[in-house]
C-alpha cells in the first residue's frame, strides 16, 4: 500500500483501522486488536534543518528579483507557501508594520483555488523592521496597486503558481548548496527565531496560525548556535556571583 499512496497516508489508514478494531475490542466482538505494529499509526517525520539569518538572506539573493522578497516575507512573517501567494495589497499595513493572512491559494489537480483557512490561521502578524523595510521596497517596484492585486506575481505580471515557486526555490537552494533546504523551511526557521527570543508558545501559536500547542512546540527547541550562546552567559553569570561582594579571600602558606 505504501507504494502506491505513500507512507502519510498509509500511516493514517492504519491509525484509522487500530482505532476502528479498538471500538470492535470494546464491543467484545474481538478478543484484542490485531493492528499491533509498534509506531505504525504515529506521525513521524525528521528533524528540520535550522537556516540562520544568513542563510536565509542567501536563499533570497539566489531567486530571481521579482521573488526576493517572497522568500524574505515568508521568513519574517512565518507563512505557508499558499498564504503568501494570497495576499493582497489591502493586506498589507506599512504604517502599522503588519500583514493580514485572511485567505489561502490551494493547488488541487493543476488548479489554484482561494480557501477560507481555518479560524485560528486567520491572523495578523506585526513583522520585524527587515521584513517592513522588504515589503516597503518590493510594492515601491510594482508601482499602483488595486486593494485587491496580488502582492507577489510572476514576471509580466501573471499569477504566481505553486509548481512555479517550488521550481525556483530548488534552483535557488542548489546555488547556494542547501538542497535538503525545503520552502517550508523558511517558516520554521521564523518561528523558531521568535520562540527563541523569549515568544511563549501562546505567542508562537497566534503568530503561526496554530489552534493546539502540539505544533507550536516544535518551534520551541534552540539552534546549537543559541545553546552555546546560553551556555556562555550561564558561564559569565557563574564568575560574577563569584566575585560579588569584594576580593575573594585568599589563603596563606
Amino acid at each position: 500500500m505504501s507504494a502506491s499512496t505513500g507512507p502519510t497516508a498509509t500511516r493514517q489508514a492504519y491509525a484509522l483501522l487500530r482505532a476502528i478494531l479498538s471500538t470492535v475490542v470494546d464491543d467484545e466482538a474481538l478478543f484484542r486488536n490485531p493492528c499491533r505494529i509498534r509506531g505504525a499509526g504515529q506521525p513521524s517525520s525528521p528533524e528540520r534543518p535550522l537556516l540562520d539569518r544568513e542563510q536565509v538572506e542567501a536563499l533570497a539573493n539566489a531567486r530571481p528579483e521579482y521573488l526576493r522578497a517572497f522568500v524574505l516575507v515568508t521568513f519574517w512573517a512565518h507563512l505557508r507557501l499558499g498564504e503568501v501567494i494570497a495576499l493582497q495589497r489591502r493586506d498589507v499595513d506599512l504604517a502599522a508594520g503588519t500583514v493580514r493572512v485572511e485567505r489561502q491559494l490551494v493547488d488541487v489537480d493543476g488548479r489554484q483555488t482561494e480557501v477560507t483557512p481555518k479560524a485560528a490561521s486567520v491572523r495578523t502578524v506585526h513583522l520585524a523592521e527587515p521584513g517592513i523595510e522588504v515589503l516597503r521596497e518590493h510594492l515601491a517596484s510594482r508601482g499602483p496597486m488595486l486593494p485587491t492585486a496580488r502582492v507577489f506575481v510572476r514576471r509580466g505580471d501573471g499569477d504566481l503558481r505553486h509548481h512555479a515557486v517550488q521550481d525556483r526555490w530548488q534552483v535557488a537552494r542548489g546555488r547556494v548548496g542547501l538542497d535538503a533546504v525545503h520552502l517550508h523551511d523558511l517558516r520554521h526557521a521564523g518561528l523558531t527565531l521568535a520562540a527563541q527570543l523569549g515568544a511563549t508558545t501562546a505567542e508562537v501559536m497566534r503568530r503561526a496560525g496554530h489552534a493546539s500547542s502540539r505544533a507550536a512546540l516544535i518551534y520551541q527547541h534552540a539552534a546549537d548556535t543559541r545553546d552555546v550562546e546560553i551556555a556562555t552567559r550561564m558561564g559569565a553569570s557563574a564568575s560574577l556571583s563569584g566575585t560579588r561582594g569584594g576580593t575573594r579571600r585568599s589563603t596563606s602558606s
